[in-house]
């Protein structure tokens, strides 16, 4: 998968948060979610251009690891995301716990699924099980059993099993 299809799938779910603020349009935001389900093409510009802020976060990891932004985007996802979120970053200064909370991307288990929807089982940053349900968009032919990273509402890579 390219870089800018993994970032999207990441990014995806904030993108409803833009559209709310009426930085992109609904048409705007299902383009996105096609792009990111089927793996189409789509320009690094575009995608820094609506993600703006989380651009600025990865610039800043980028220059501490001497890189340049696209060749730490893995990195900022798998750890330095939920890092801006605990220390209440930008955006995150003002979010509710609960936002926060959904904010961060975490493995979790699945454990049922119905069509497009999957149940999970993960243990928060406080050591609480939690139990909540995500779309399989972007990895549908996800089974039960298998590890997944989830952001938001979103189950966005398998990355293991049982």
């Amino acid at each position: 998968m390219k870089i800018e299809n993994f970032f999207l799938r990441y990014a995806y779910p904030c993108a409803y948060i833009i559209m709310q603020r009426g930085e992109i349009t609904p048409k705007e935001l299902k383009e996105l979610e096609d792009i990111a389900i089927k793996n189409k093409e789509i320009s690094k510009e575009r995608l820094e251009k609506v993600f703006h802020r989380a651009f600025g976060f990865i610039d800043e990891l980028a220059k501490k690891k001497n890189k340049g932004r696209w060749d730490v985007i893995k990195e900022y996802f798998y750890s330095y995301h939920n890092k801006v979120i605990d220390n209440k970053e930008g955006v995150y200064a003002e979010a509710p716990h609960a936002l926060r909370g959904l904010s961060r991307i975490e493995t979790a288990n699945v454990i049922d699924k119905q069509k497009d929807v999957l149940m999970v089982k993960y243990i928060d940053k406080r050591g609480n099980v939690k139990i909540r349900n995500v779309f399989n968009h972007f990895i549908p032919n996800s089974k039960v059993g298998d590890k997944v990273t989830i952001h938001y509402g979103y189950a966005v890579e398998i990355v293991g099993s049982e």
